[in-house]
């Protein structure tokens, strides 16, 4: 009644999973082992990992790929350069029409880095003074994020969404908001007091959601209706991005804080810490890499659920290192498991949602990418049987 389905391209959710994760290490190692406050330097980081992999992926792609192809296809047919299974192909006198103006199209990548800046800024400046709610409520609440963009992918896009995709939504509420309510119960909160900060929480983690899913919905539109190469579009964003982030430095500026801990410590943990941050930019340029290709070949509900989809050990690393799950000044290991099992359900879902899983009753295997092919397949072999048949026939 269950399925493994091993779809084309997997590789790169796959790539997108392991880049998110030694990415998030890094950064927790960090944290662990060197006491100085740079959340926001992180910004600026990810940014410029953005801006430097995107810029040398898409020269990459333009100056060599590009007249490679050229000396192997001299007819009228161009094929663009192919990066992680992208291809364009084009002929001379049918060019592809964009849907926007070139001033759209820039708009939205601008605004587009601005909301992925706003979201970041939120996750490290505010989210960190709620510091009576669980540690890992952003990232169990990640759910959120495959709904919306789901919701936006259909009626903004106009994509459709099929049955095994709505039941994998509505189990996905269900665990959420189970996830919220359990959250409720186990916190150690006065009900007449806390509660407004805690829904003020909540509204913060929605608005952390809603811009990140709007990040990947843009460059879905992009990709799609103006057929932008994805690379420079992550070039653009962390450029802008990395400029936000600059400006905002004047306000708070996060190179104090490394300056401090210069001061403060030998000139060897000092450099371990440069280093670390130098891996970092690359990490994050990774990492956003295989995001816009997943985004591309994908979706961006797949985009999402590659970078959920290791919260459980994330979870676990949280109670182990991070001190998490506590009620009553002590570990609430029901508290813990409750939250597990919920994270697993929700992963599980996603992977329903985008078809890596395929569930065989209910008829929610019969509009998935597989079996849609497999009857073409069989039709396409049944008619050639028909045809054969009928010239025998003739003969």
């Amino acid at each position: 009644m269950i399925k493994i389905s091993l779809r084309p391209n997997l590789k790169y959710p796959l790539q997108l999973i392991i880049w998110s994760f030694i990415r998030s290490v890094e950064r927790e190692l960090i944290g662990i082992f060197f006491s100085v406050q740079i959340n926001l330097m992180f910004l600026s980081l990810m940014f410029l990992g953005e801006f430097i992999f995107g810029l040398a992926i898409f020269l990459y792609q333009n100056h060599y790929l590009k007249q490679k192809l050229k000396e192997e296809n001299k007819n009228s047919v161009i094929i663009s350069p192919t990066f992680a299974a992208i291809k364009l192909i084009t002929n001379k006198q049918d060019i592809m029409k964009r849907s926007d103006s070139n001033f759209k199209i820039f708009f939205l990548i601008v605004i587009n880095a601005f909301y992925d800046f706003v979201e970041f800024a939120l996750s490290a400046e505010v989210l960190p003074k709620f510091i009576t709610t669980s540690s890992s409520i952003e990232l169990r609440l990640n759910g959120i994020l495959i709904i919306i963009q789901a919701l936006c992918y259909h009626h903004i896009l106009k994509l459709p969404i099929f049955r095994h995709q709505i039941f994998s939504l509505i189990i996905i509420a269900i665990c959420l908001s189970l996830t919220i309510i359990i959250e409720f119960i186990f916190q150690d909160i006065n009900i007449f007091l806390s509660y407004p900060k805690f829904l003020l929480l909540f509204l913060i983690l929605f608005l952390i959601q809603l811009f990140n899913s709007i990040l990947d919905l843009v460059d879905k539109y992009l990709f799609e209706y103006n057929y932008l190469n994805p690379f420079k579009t992550l070039m653009i964003e962390g450029f802008a991005g990395f400029v936000y982030s600059v400006i905002y430095s004047i306000y708070r500026n996060p190179i104090s804080s490394l300056i401090e801990y210069y001061n403060n410590n030998n000139s060897e943990n000092f450099i371990i810490l440069i280093i670390l941050l130098i891996i970092y930019i690359a990490l994050c340029g990774i990492q956003n890499s295989y995001r816009v290709v997943t985004n591309k070949i994908y979706s961006p509900m797949a985009a999402t659920l590659s970078q959920y989809f290791l919260n459980p050990i994330y979870i676990i690393f949280s109670l182990i290192v991070g001190g998490d799950f506590t009620s009553n000044g002590k570990t609430n290991y029901i508290y813990f498991i409750l939250n597990i099992f919920l994270s697993i359900i929700i992963s599980l879902c996603g992977c329903v949602y985008n078809e890596f899983i395929i569930l065989f009753f209910c008829n929610l295997h019969q509009e998935t990418f597989s079996q849609i092919s497999s009857r073409a397949e069989s039709n396409m072999n049944k008619e050639l049987i028909e045809l054969a048949d009928d010239i025998d026939e003739i003969e």
